[in-house]
């Protein structure tokens, strides 16, 4: 089955002091996301997954990017997920 989203957020992990997403609590970026989906009945529509590094390194949020539609985000920080939350139902009509 083909998702309507894929929702890939960046949870690199780096332990030699550089800037990553792992050290701006991008893992629990991901598991708000993916619950949301399993909560909301969306798990087949929109799937959640985790990846390595998308590019955009920082300190200050995590990389999250939804396909097919291949909107970025950077810097994201947890209290800022209903945006995009919102954005994922908006684009789901």
């Amino acid at each position: 089955i083909k998702p309507l989203k894929h929702i890939l957020v960046c949870t690199n992990e780096r332990n030699d002091g550089r800037d990553c997403c792992s050290h701006t609590g991008s893992y629990e970026i991901f598991r708000e996301l993916k619950d949301w989906t399993k909560a909301n009945g969306l798990s087949g529509a929109v799937w959640v997954t985790r990846t390595g590094c998308l590019g955009f390194c920082n300190n200050h949020g995590a990389t999250i990017v939804i396909y097919p539609d291949q909107i970025w985000f950077k810097e994201v920080k947890k209290e800022e997920l209903q945006k995009i939350k919102d954005i994922i139902l908006e684009n789901l009509k």
